[in-house]
């Protein structure tokens, strides 16, 4: 999915010729535990250096119920058709070397998770973690989530 400069988004490309190589690739948007208020932040924070603009990444955020958040991005999936300006509020960071930090993210976020290529512009690809089980019986997240949890 690509968010566009109205807020929406469009379903991106197949595999964009033009697409950073994996190991180049050093930005990544993080939307629950990882955040930096969050209970995971401590993790981050030495693999990270600049914080980007916020976004709102396309998709739906659920409770799984286990003290993490699931982003589910295909709106099919649920239902529903995606709206501009609805979205999953996520920070975007600048990974200081991804050839580190990005197996020591991948073991924290587990087989639970795949790590994908979002483009939140043209030029702008990140990083972001999809959740790949069904998402039935979930309670749905429209405010994001809550460090308070």
């Amino acid at each position: 999915m690509v968010v566009t400069s109205d807020g929406g988004w469009r379903p991106a490309r197949p595999r964009d010729p033009e697409a950073p190589r994996e190991d180049r690739l050093a930005r990544i948007a993080v939307y629950g535990t990882l955040r930096s208020d969050s209970s995971a932040a401590d993790l981050l924070r030495p693999l990270v250096g600049a914080r980007e603009q916020d976004v709102l990444l396309p998709g739906v955020l659920y409770d799984t119920g286990h003290g993490y958040p699931a982003l589910v991005l295909d709106a099919s999936r649920h239902g529903e058709t995606p709206r501009p300006g609805r979205g999953v509020p996520a920070e975007v960071y600048r990974l200081h070397d991804p050839a580190t930090a990005l197996p020591i993210l991948d073991d924290y976020e587990g087989p639970e998770y795949e790590r994908r290529v979002l483009r939140l512009a043209p030029d702008r690809p990140c990083w972001v973690y999809l959740w790949r089980a069904s998402v039935t019986g979930m309670t749905e997240l429209p405010g994001g989530w809550s460090t308070t949890r």
